[in-house]
């Protein structure tokens, strides 16, 4: 019986016998690598993070049922100078358009490709504009920035991320829904 003919006839037992031995060799490398001693292991407080997962979750879901409108504005004929933080507001009006006052928290500004950039500040409301709160900033980078909302109003919590792009020189605006 030539090698070609045994192959032929007896293709499935090998075929089978190929897929048993590669799946029991995938899980031997799966346990080889999770038994190192230089294995990443898992987070201490990994059933802690989880429930706090699911209550912002839930804030979120709360946020958005709320059905403000949020806008950040890096305004462009305020002064600034390279290496200094530079305002940053955001506007918030409810479903109906009207202003929404009365605001206290922070605003967190992420720079999704260098987390060493990121950076918060308290909410200040504007006087004179209602709705209307403002922080500083250093944004100093060009690219992507996550803003990031976490106020308080009476008690009740709203929350909003928005990403935006910063040009060289240029001025960072641009509304977002809830």
């Amino acid at each position: 019986m030539s090698l070609r003919r045994a192959l032929s006839a007896y293709r499935w037992p090998i075929y089978l016998g190929s897929l048993l031995t590669l799946s029991v060799a995938a899980q031997g490398v799966l346990v080889w690598v999770a038994t190192r001693p230089d294995a990443p292991r898992p987070f201490q407080d990994y059933y802690q993070r989880s429930r706090e997962w699911d209550a912002d979750a839930d804030v979120e879901a709360a946020s958005r049922q709320l059905g403000w409108a949020v806008r950040v504005e890096v305004p462009v004929d305020l002064p600034h100078a390279p290496g200094m933080p530079r305002p940053v507001d955001l506007v918030v009006s409810d479903r109906d358009g009207r202003p929404v006052q009365g605001l206290t928290g922070l605003l967190q500004a992420v720079r999704p490709a260098d987390q060493r950039l990121t950076q918060s500040g308290i909410l200040t409301e504007i006087p004179h504009l209602p709705g209307t709160y403002r922080t500083l900033l250093r944004l100093e980078a060009p690219g992507v920035w996550e803003f990031r909302v976490d106020a308080r109003q009476e008690g009740q919590r709203f929350v909003h991320a928005q990403r935006l792009t910063l040009a060289t020189g240029a001025s960072l605006s641009r509304g977002g829904g809830p």
